[in-house]
């Protein structure tokens, strides 16, 4: 047994000579056994993570001697050797060898190429939206579950534990199961991000394609049931809300308008006679486009809608129709904690989201008499089978209301003349 100052024991003796035979060794402080070897002329200096038993080192020799005789014959592979190594390390040995590199699977952990993948490619999505929505489902579900694994351990067992993860983290439904539409959009960003990663690691013909028939696994969908509001609850509503948001509110249940379009109405958007819906304000970036095509829209004034922005346009000098009161652009998550939810309470009416505003839009201009085709144009929809399918489904109670929905309304909006 030999020592020397980088080896406290030396299991077995080899050649001084760079190229010749290997050597076991076990480091100052360490219990862990090494090996040691020359490659290319380069100092190799590797463990198996084994303690230093007899069984062990039976281990490691018969380990170190495969290496030792691939190397010497000319059909060492350093990277399938030593999959743990350094990928700079991998990629030169691989030239060495005469041999392109590309790293396998198990070599890249997942969280490392989502970093790279966020910075090259997410990065480079031609909307704040979309960047936006991808980085909130990678941050809050997948690197969270991933960021540890390498890509061998993305099975489609992995993918079903994933999925069982599924359950909503805040709000009053917290620890449900979320909707078959937000689970697959989870399972959409994922893949979207494996899919990158076997193309550009040429992983093509030995990844299994774990997502095949993975929708099998999704919730199952609740039927969908639209809550809208009663006129007597809105009334309610509206003298219970902060004076300065009640004529917005007003005016999205009087249009359809949801939140980000309401953000970025603007003063030019006003004509003598109607108005366009054609920017928003989405994540507090403004955009002059929307949702699609159909969602650009002209709305005609009615009486009622006129009074609105008679009122609001008077009382600041903001660009922006329904501002703050400090001039700047209406916000919708301040606006739904101190304005909208403590207004529902005051006025005794169950939660609904403000986009319920907007359900409520559609199923009282069905009940005042608006002709179907025509509710398509103002909701920005691309077709009638939204408004048949959903908002034509009978509410009850809205019968009821008909005679004062048509004043609401106004009958000037009811029967526009083209």
């Amino acid at each position: 047994m030999l020592k020397n100052r980088s080896q406290a024991v030396e299991i077995f003796e080899n050649s001084a000579e760079k190229g010749k035979g290997g050597s076991i060794i076990r480091k100052p402080g360490s219990q862990k056994l090494y090996i040691l070897f020359y490659y290319f002329g380069k100092r190799i200096e590797k463990t198996m993570g084994l303690v230093d038993t007899p069984e062990n080192r039976e281990k490691v020799r018969l380990f170190l001697d495969r290496v030792i005789r691939r190397r010497d014959t000319g059909t060492l592979i350093f990277a399938e050797a030593f999959p743990g190594a350094p990928e700079a390390e991998k990629k030169l040995f691989a030239k060495l060898e005469g041999r392109d590199y590309s790293p396998q699977p198990r070599d890249v952990l997942f969280g490392d190429y989502l970093e790279k993948w966020e910075r090259d490619i997410m990065a480079g999505f031609d909307t704040h939206t979309k960047r936006h929505d991808y980085r909130a489902i990678i941050n809050r579900w997948i690197k969270p579950y991933f960021s540890e694994k390498s890509f061998y351990e993305l099975t489609k067992t992995e993918i079903k534990k994933f999925i069982g993860t599924f359950r909503i983290k805040i709000g009053p439904r917290k620890g449900s199961k979320v909707s078959r539409s937000t689970a697959g959009n989870i399972i959409c960003v994922l893949r979207n991000i494996v899919d990158d990663a076997i193309s550009e690691n040429h992983w093509d013909n030995n990844f299994p394609d774990i997502f095949r028939k993975i929708s099998k696994l999704y919730p199952s969908s609740e039927p969908y049931h639209i809550r809208v509001f009663l006129y007597e609850e809105w009334q309610k509503i509206v003298n219970a809300i902060d004076p300065w948001y009640r004529p917005m509110v007003e005016f999205m249940l009087l249009t359809g308008m949801i939140h980000s379009e309401i953000s970025g109405f603007k003063r030019c958007d006003i004509y003598p006679r109607h108005f366009l819906v054609e920017r928003a304000i989405v994540r507090g970036v403004e955009c002059n486009y929307l949702k699609n095509k159909y969602r650009r829209r002209k709305i005609t004034i009615s009486e009622h809608m006129r009074k609105i922005l008679d009122e609001v346009l008077a009382r600041t000098d903001s660009d922006y129709v329904f501002a703050n009161p400090d001039g700047t652009p209406y916000r919708r998550e301040r606006f739904i904690k101190l304005i909208w939810a403590p207004a529902l309470e005051a006025a005794e009416v169950a939660y609904r989201r403000p986009y319920s505003l907007r359900h409520s839009f559609a199923a009282w201009c069905l009940q005042a008499g608006v002709r179907p085709l025509r509710l398509v144009r103002l909701m920005g929809h691309n077709s009638k089978k939204m408004v048949f399918d959903v908002y034509g489904e009978y509410v009850d109670g809205l019968d009821d209301d008909h005679k004062e929905i048509v004043a609401y309304l106004g009958r000037d909006f009811i029967k526009v003349k083209k």
